[in-house]
């Protein structure tokens, strides 16, 4: 009987390090590891997926830049009912603060993404993001055929700033990752970050995995 005991409290000490483990991340431009058929490899899936694979652990990605928060629940809906995955990160809102989508859709997409995926079996996280506060440079963000004026691009920069604050108090039954600071020297457009930026993504997710 101790020897039982013994065994079942080893079993259940098992770290997430264990092989066979599969990760998938869910996100737009900043998440995606492939664009037109090429291999992003600065960005942060990228880089863990070459950290873990060793180790026995699987990563996958749904995320295409420029997607939305209601393209990545419909989009993750599709891949969860042909595979099975241990944690999803979900990162995503940026597109949908600057195209005229309301915070409040947004987060119920997050909040419904996050409810599908616990009621697969996986854990759910969702990622805040960098502090935008201070990483989107307003004189690097660019103006686009939907927002013409600097002033608007500003304007939508406050938003998501207010969106990501929101996350942590709305979204329910989830590990939130709290805003990490990349340096706006980092980012050429005031929203993507550059490869040392992506490393800075890479490692405060890790942290969630090693530990």
């Amino acid at each position: 009987m101790n020897k039982l005991l013994i065994l079942l409290i080893t079993v259940g000490c098992i770290s997430f390090t264990t092989p066979n483990k599969k990760i998938l991340f869910v996100g737009d431009s900043i998440t995606t590891i492939e664009h037109k058929g090429i291999v992003i490899k600065s960005n942060y899936p990228y880089l863990i997926k070459r950290e873990l694979q060793p180790k026995g652990i699987g990563v996958d990605v749904v995320a295409i830049g420029g997607k939305r928060t209601k393209w990545m629940l419909d989009n993750l809906i599709v891949k969860l009912k042909t595979n099975k995955y241990d944690r999803v990160y979900i990162y995503g809102g940026i597109n949908d603060m600057f195209s005229g989508v309301s915070e409040k859709a947004a987060l119920n997409n997050i909040q419904k993404m996050v409810d599908v995926v616990n009621k697969s079996g996986s854990d759910a996280f969702v990622i805040v993001g960098y502090d935008a506060k201070y990483f989107m440079d307003s004189d690097k963000l660019r103006r686009t055929p939907y927002v013409p004026t600097k002033l608007g691009m500003i304007a939508l920069k406050d938003k998501y700033i207010r969106y990501q604050n929101l996350i942590p108090t709305t979204i329910k039954n989830a590990t939130i990752i709290k805003k990490f600071n990349i340096s706006s020297k980092l980012t050429k457009d005031g929203i993507h970050p550059t490869g040392r930026g992506q490393r800075i993504i890479a490692t405060n997710i890790l942290k969630t995995i090693n530990n």
